[in-house]
């Protein structure tokens, strides 16, 4: 029998935290869709609350349950991406934990939504009764085309390649806080989908189709339960066709409060750019890429951290090669490498002094094997290995 509890309040008006629940009482994974992070990112919730709303009519046999919650509810109110802080950027370990010992009442309100969210979050985490799986949900300030963005993990991969969508690896080593982030160290499936732009009619359409489609990924559904599941396919394939499969992160141009960042117009996400064009001007300085490749995430907003990303195209051969030497255990071999040893405190990680033969060799080889690169610690850089479970 399945249970349901959804909830009907506008987007700009008495939201509540969970949007919406199912469970037909089937073992299966621990389904959290999240959406709307960022407040002027209402799509998620709407693509989120539109399956939630089949799930029921149709009287689907989930396996496992489906849960969907609100992110940023004072920003989403307001219609803007955050009040203080980004909330997307707090869920490092360190203030992850000083949520526990901080007085409520000295919460900033992103401090004040984080905490709320880490409740529902570790509440589903304790009651699940196989996988949990998040699916966090964004649209962009530009035009372009849908993406998927993870941690490279096998499990990851499962939901992420599931989706026929280009693939963006690295985002996690050029911002500290995503939720994404902190839920994957944890050996938890978390993927984002970011849908396209914020206003286009699309971006909620683009959205519910990932959702339908990582639930059948997740093995929550079989696709033939899912009515028009081959219309979803086709929707995300339309909406990315002639893009790269699987691309990486190669440069993130950062921006400091009080930065004054114009990016130049007529940018749209994954447009090719070449060695020396100008994107952006900062504080009265052109900005040149470095190399040919993609743009991602062109901000066209007031608000945001990120002016752009750069990212290149990643052949599928090494994909296969990193999952095949990862569970063969290759990353034993690394103290053999020049100028690599492990760290002295950390289990599990590797320790490299920077400079042209680390970032040559070392930094490809640690990414193919499963492991993450650090913030850079004066000349040192640190290599994790991203947990597996």
């Amino acid at each position: 029998m399945a249970t349901m509890t959804m909830t009907g309040a506008p987007p700009s008006k008495g939201m509540p935290r969970v949007l919406g629940h199912y469970d037909c009482g089937i073992e299966g994974p621990t389904f959290v869709v999240t959406g709307g992070i960022h407040g002027n990112e209402p799509g998620g919730i709407v693509a989120g609350r539109n399956v939630l709303r089949v799930l029921s009519e149709a009287k689907l046999p989930l396996r496992g349950s489906l849960t969907v919650l609100a992110g940023n509810l004072a920003a989403l109110e307001r219609e803007v991406r955050y009040c203080d802080q980004d909330l997307n950027r707090l869920w490092t370990p360190r203030l992850v934990a000083e949520v526990a010992e901080r007085n409520p009442t000295a919460d900033s309100r992103e401090q004040r939504e984080q905490r709320e969210l880490l409740t529902e979050i570790a509440a589903l985490i304790d009651r699940s009764r196989g996988d949990f799986v998040l699916l966090d949900l964004h649209s962009s300030s530009g035009d372009g085309a849908p993406f998927v963005c993870m941690g490279d993990t096998l499990r990851n991969r499962r939901v992420a390649f599931a989706l026929p969508l280009p693939v963006i690896l690295g985002l996690e080593e050029t911002i500290d806080g995503a939720l994404l982030d902190w839920l994957y160290e944890r050996g938890h499936v978390a993927v984002a989908v970011e849908g396209g732009r914020h206003d286009d009619a699309n971006t909620p359409k683009n959205l519910e189709a990932a959702i339908w489609i990582a639930l059948v990924a997740a093995g929550c559904l079989d696709a033939a339960m899912v009515p028009c599941y081959a219309d979803h396919v086709r929707q995300l394939e339309r909406a990315s066709k002639g893009i790269a499969r699987v691309l990486e992160i190669r440069y993130r141009e950062v921006l400091e409060p009080g930065d004054d960042f114009r990016m130049m117009p007529g940018f749209k996400g994954f447009d090719r750019v070449e060695k020396g064009q100008v994107l952006a001007h900062k504080n009265g300085v052109e900005l040149r890429a470095s190399e040919r490749c993609r743009i991602l995430l062109p901000l066209y907003q007031g608000q945001g951290s990120d002016g752009y990303f750069l990212a290149r195209r990643v052949r599928r051969f090494w994909l296969r090669l990193s999952a095949l030497l990862r569970r063969l255990h290759v990353s034993a071999l690394f103290p053999l490498l020049p100028g690599i040893a492990r760290h002295a405190t950390t289990p599990d990680a590797f320790v490299g002094r920077r400079g042209r033969r680390l970032e040559r060799l070392s930094v490809d080889l640690f990414h193919l094997l499963g492991y993450r690169r650090r913030r850079p610690q004066g000349d040192i850089e640190v290599f994790t290995r991203r947990r597996e479970r």
